[in-house]
């Protein structure tokens, strides 16, 4: 069975072939009529291939990679041309495409700053550069000015995005360049063929065919975005169609144009958050933060956008934090709730906290942090609405204790497919991604309570699917993120904490994909990492299992410097030992607590308290025995597996039902 993702795979395949084709096809045979056959196969090969697929997986991350696959094809051309090993007979055609993936490129420098998205300007600019049409340059010259006036009028105008310096600088670079490109008189337009006009026509009609198809597979929202956006679209594909003047009839082109556009309407014009539905619910876990609760309130308090509510869940404080909230409230007429509970750590907090929602964006803000200024909440309502997502990662500014100003982290480009996935592995389970997040509200009582409130893993990524969510980047700061010296995470039961949702993570992957030489590609990743070009960094896996035996004990070690933790030497041991063909019965005790990912916490508390249950001695002692295979009762067969993703070895025990 091929997969959603493979065949978004295939697709980008043969957009990245289909250039190719076209110069190797015209090569041979220069005839109108020959190459008019071949664009009309490629235009039902390409077509076929759209329909072949939901409709609806056409998001910015395909159109992204599609960008990245058109670039790299008109770039090999572009190369063979140079070194003279053929000549170009459709260099109309490759401006044509050239142009929109420069396009593209620059649109997503923006929302995912990277060093790929750097090279794919660089690669695109050259292509044009040596297949400038008449007039090319000038409409070069617009687009580059008007992707920098648009950044202007975010973050000076609007402030829906804030000012950052390396951006600018890219805009203000291609702007330059496209300026030394432009000649000085107009271009001399000589009309000589009608084909460009019958591809412009086609171009209007085909932007009606992509939203009437959509609007019958789901809800669109004809937003100012896709309205917008729609404009720059067709605005842009008519001039370069005027500029290029295209011989023939081009079929893949309004094909492609077809596919182009189906992805701007996914991610522009299906957002679900209306005008009336847009309040913001914020969950504040504390404990023991009497000495800066109030400031974390100011924050929220200050905001300029106004529709919140904020849910404080006491998880057992034993300081005078409820007396210096009441107080605080007392002068302060704010929607604010105050729900108090034994104490059960963080995670469970704030699912304790989801049951008193209200809002349809959800964000957790610890009583510790404080919102980074008086527009985070509008930034983040904003790029909510600006492009159909699941949530949004925001950036941070480290502060101490006494609010010094420390480094900024900024989130990593995400990018929704199985090789981000698989990169976290390499990065041997650890979150590449700020966990500082604004989520749906529908998300975040599914996936996210699930994946993240349940069972420490990473909030984006389900484990059901080892796939991400759909997350965007935002490009602003959004927190003031405390840390203190002798910060709890830091310490050995913190730690023990950390590695738990790590090798969960990382356990859940390798038992989907097979990554070979892991050591050595883990090595090679994190090099590039380091230097920030993880976004070109290759990673070669493929569907299948990875054996624990040489990397559980590496990650372990590097997270804890001791390994003696029984849970900890439980989940090493059965690195070692794992052996399908090792069977044991389980008998689940009537009365015995389950812990789930998030109880890590109080499982090492019970731990050292010597107040755990007998049961989990033993089945700490099968698991270290590699127990491969476990026997139960069917009533107790979802216990068991809740018992395993704790112990984070779920994917790599097999459960039978006993007879």
């Amino acid at each position: 069975m091929i997969t959603k993702s493979r065949k978004l795979n295939i697709l980008v395949g043969i957009i990245f072939f289909i250039p190719l084709i076209e110069q190797i096809a015209t090569s041979y045979d220069d005839r109108i009529q020959f190459a008019f056959l071949w664009e009309c196969a490629l235009g039902l090969v390409l077509l076929l291939a759209i329909f072949w697929n939901d409709l609806r997986d056409f998001d910015q991350w395909f159109l992204e990679k599609a960008t990245s696959a058109l670039t790299i094809s008109l770039t090999l051309i572009n190369i063979g041309s140079q070194l003279n090993w053929y000549s170009v007979n459709i260099g109309n055609y490759i401006f044509q495409l050239a142009f929109i993936a420069y396009t593209l490129s620059l649109y997503f420098t923006e929302r995912h700053f990277n060093i790929k998205n750097i090279i794919l300007i660089f690669l695109n600019m050259n292509v044009l550069a040596n297949f400038m049409t008449k007039g090319g340059a000038i409409l070069i010259l617009l687009v580059s000015i008007l992707a920098l006036v648009l950044y202007f009028e975010r973050f000076l105008i609007t402030h829906t995005e804030q000012f950052r310096l390396l951006i600018l600088l890219t805009y203000l670079i291609t702007s330059l360049v496209a300026v030394v490109w432009v000649s000085a008189e107009l271009p001399d337009f000589h009309i000589n063929n009608i084909n460009w006009q019958i591809e412009a026509i086609g171009l209007v009609l085909i932007i009606f065919a992509a939203y009437f198809l959509l609007r019958n597979k789901e809800k669109l929202y004809l937003t100012t975005h896709i309205v917008f956006g729609t404009i720059i679209y067709l605005v842009v594909g008519q001039v370069v169609l005027i500029l290029a003047q295209p011989s023939m009839l081009n079929v893949t082109f309004l094909v492609l144009a077809f596919l182009i556009y189906l992805s701007l309407l996914n991610f522009l014009g299906n957002i679900a958050l209306t005008q009336t539905k847009r309040k913001i619910s914020v969950i504040i876990p504390t404990y023991n933060g009497a000495d800066t609760i109030v400031e974390t309130l100011q924050s929220v308090k200050i905001q300029t956008y106004r529709d919140w509510e904020v849910i404080i869940v006491d998880d057992g404080s034993t300081d005078d934090t409820e007396n210096v909230v009441k107080h605080y409230l007392a002068y302060n007429d704010l929607p604010v709730k105050y729900i108090k509970q034994d104490n059960q750590d963080q995670l469970n907090a704030v699912k304790h906290g989801l049951k008193y929602v209200t809002g349809d964006i959800c964000y957790i803000l610890h009583s510790d942090d404080v919102l980074y200024d008086s527009n985070v909440f509008y930034r983040a309502m904003s790029a909510l609405c600006g492009e159909r997502c699941d949530g949004i990662f925001i950036g941070i500014q480290e502060i101490d204790g006494k609010d010094k100003l420390g480094k900024i982290l900024r989130t990593k480009s995400y990018y929704n497919s199985e090789t981000t996935v698989a990169k976290m592995a390499l990065a041997f389970g650890r979150n590449p991604y700020v966990d500082f997040t604004y989520w749906r509200r529908e998300v975040f009582e599914n996936q996210v309570k699930q994946n993240y409130l349940t069972d420490n893993l990473p909030a984006w990524y389900d484990a059901r699917t080892n796939h991400g969510l759909k997350m965007a980047n935002s490009n602003f700061i959004g927190l003031k993120y405390r840390v203190f010296e002798g910060n709890y995470l830091n310490s050995a039961d913190g730690s023990v904490n950390v590695l738990s949702g790590e090798l969960r993570t990382l356990h859940h992957i390798l038992s989907r994909l097979y990554i070979p030489q892991f050591k050595f590609q883990s090595i090679f990743y994190r090099a590039f990492n380091k230097f920030a070009l993880s976004s070109i960094c290759p990673v070669f896996f493929k569907q299948g299992r990875t054996s624990l035996k040489n990397i559980t004990p590496t990650v372990a070690s590097r997270r804890v410097s001791d390994l003696s933790n029984p849970y900890v030497k439980a989940i090493v041991d059965f690195s070692q030992n794992y052996d399908v063909k090792k069977t044991a019965d389980i008998i689940i005790p009537e009365d015995l607590q389950i812990f789930d990912g998030a109880d890590i916490r109080l499982f090492n508390r019970q731990l050292s308290q010597n107040k755990l249950a007998p049961f989990y001695f033993e089945i700490m002692k099968l698991i270290g025995q590699g127990t491969g295979t476990m026997r139960v009762a069917q009533k107790d067969k979802e216990k068991v597996a809740r018992i395993l993703e704790f112990f984070t070895i779920k994917d790599y025990v097999k459960i039978e039902v006993k007879k």
